[in-house]
């Protein structure tokens, strides 16, 4: 899934309805590549299916890692390195929004935690691949920001370090990157979950920090239905459909708009993007 994008700008949404728990109608089955050999840090066969898993989980390393938004689930490596590159790509998209939005200082805050929050559960991984550049790139971008660049400065460090997420991204098969996706949505569900805490936005950064996510998730499946592969299209189609419901959880960065106070919208998005993933082999 490789394409440029740039942050969609989140305006007041009209409440849609949800429907009922995940659909169980699945894709027709499609051949999708195997993963290339992972090494040291992708040996086993050991899987805990997103449906059982909660959260961040411990990182595409195995290993427990500080942060927000962390749960106690467990995830395949391939699946865990996606849902983390996509953890700090969503941070860096809520930071680009504010940005550009004027919100300075809390564009700062987003931009750093990428390296302080996410960036030590992917650097084996990415050494392993070849992509240590990454960390420079999105060091880069911090940068830019605490010195108040111009934004086409900003916005060009962000697509220079999305452009590495993407070569990353294809070293993984696609249902595996679409079941990182899905793990993600539920780490934006943990985030909406605090941010609503008491019937109201009683925390915006972690709000901005949900938004963010589901702006990667947006990305990546729009990508997915422009692929040559038909099933592969479908599942993309299918489960942008399934993540416009989150539509109602927000309105503008700041949190105004009409806004269904609901995070069981983002995690039964994220169960039926996980089916959708399931289907395909």
């Amino acid at each position: 899934m490789t394409e440029t994008t740039r942050p969609r700008a989140v305006a007041a949404r009209r409440m849609i309805g949800l429907t009922t728990a995940a659909t169980t109608a699945l894709v027709g089955l499609s051949a999708v590549a195997g993963s290339p050999d992972r090494g040291s840090w992708g040996a086993g066969d050991d899987r805990l299916t997103l449906a059982q898993a909660s959260g961040e989980g411990g990182g595409v390393t195995g290993g427990e890692v500080e942060g927000e938004g962390e749960g106690g689930g467990m995830v395949d490596l391939d699946q865990g390195l996606q849902r983390d590159l996509s953890f700090m790509e969503g941070h860096i998209r809520a930071g680009l929004a504010l940005y550009e939005e004027g919100d300075l200082q809390a564009a700062k805050t987003h931009m750093g935690h990428p390296i302080k929050e996410k960036y030590g559960a992917v650097s084996e991984p990415l050494a392993e691949l070849g992509y240590s550049r990454l960390r420079d790139q999105i060091e880069a971008i911090a940068a830019a920001t605490e010195a108040e660049a111009p934004f086409s400065e900003v916005q060009a460090a962000f697509d220079t370090a999305r452009a590495t997420i993407e070569e990353v991204r294809a070293e993984i098969s696609p249902q595996d990157q679409m079941l990182g996706l899905a793990a993600l949505l539920r780490v934006a569900g943990d985030e909406y979950t605090v941010a609503v805490n008491g019937g109201e936005i009683s925390n915006l950064h972690e709000y901005q920090d949900s938004w963010g996510f589901v702006q990667v998730v947006e990305a990546e499946l729009r990508q997915l239905t422009r692929n040559d592969d038909e099933a592969l299209a479908a599942a993309g189609a299918n489960g942008l459909d399934y993540l416009g419901q989150t539509e109602a959880a927000f309105g503008d960065l700041q949190g105004r708009g009409e806004i269904a106070l609901d995070p069981s919208l983002l995690y039964v998005a994220a169960a039926r993007v996980e089916l959708e993933a399931l289907g395909l082999s």
